[in-house]
């Protein structure tokens, strides 16, 4: 979970994927000194389906520069304590009408900050015709914007 600072501005916006039913956008990624929030939007076209109701359909993964790979919600970086771990901090999603559309937002919650070098962000939609994006963070802009980031309040 993010801790209680603004966060350093990293990137943002930019479209990670796009397919004729369906686009995902990193809005904004923050960047803290204990980790980063990705904040990304999913709209689809044709993609809803009451099969959806069990969990978003929208899949992610972490590779850090060094080897390290976190999958969404999968915990095993959290109990070997080193990380990465990948967290869905907030999703919102609602879907239906006519045209079966879809909208998605979620909080991506990374820890712990990644090292210096490549940070591949991983997507797939597969109802949306999204197999396989990446998108690839600078681990070294992620530590400089980290360093930017302040807390709510100053210290007493």
């Amino acid at each position: 979970m993010p801790p209680q600072m603004v966060g350093g501005q990293a990137l943002g916006p930019v479209v990670m994927a796009r397919s004729g039913r369906g686009v995902v956008v990193v809005r904004q990624v923050l960047a803290f000194p204990t980790g980063v929030l990705i904040e990304v939007e999913a709209h689809g076209r044709g993609t809803w389906s009451d099969s959806d109701l069990d969990g978003s359909p929208l899949r992610f993964s972490i590779r850090f520069g060094d080897g390290r790979v976190a999958v969404l919600d999968d915990d095993a970086g959290l109990r070997n304590g080193q990380g990465p771990m990948l967290h869905a901090y907030q999703t919102q999603s609602s879907g239906g009408g006519p045209d079966a559309s879809e909208e998605i937002q979620m909080s991506l919650w990374l820890w712990p900050l990644p090292p210096a070098g490549p940070v591949g962000v991983t997507c797939s939609w597969v109802s949306a015709g999204i197999g396989s994006a990446e998108l690839v963070l600078d681990g070294d802009a992620l530590c400089s914007a980290a360093e930017q980031a302040e807390p709510f309040w100053p210290a007493q």
